[in-house]
């Protein structure tokens, strides 16, 4: 599984990082920036499905 966000639609509200900062971090360009692509374990799998799941711009996409 993979994770990305769309800097489209993002708010930057900061939801991911706070939350989950194994995944996310924010970047010197003042976007969100992911750390960690691949979701190999099933706990970064939880983890980025609960960001997509807070962000409140829907921005975070986690896909097969």
């Amino acid at each position: 599984m993979k994770v990305r966000i769309d800097l489209n639609i993002c708010l930057r509200a900061g939801e991911c990082y706070y939350n989950h900062p194994e995944l996310f971090r924010f970047s010197q360009s003042g976007d969100p920036e992911i750390l960690a692509r691949e979701l190999n374990t099933p706990e970064l799998i939880k983890h980025a499905k609960e960001a997509a799941a807070i962000c409140p711009a829907s921005a975070i996409i986690v896909e097969d």
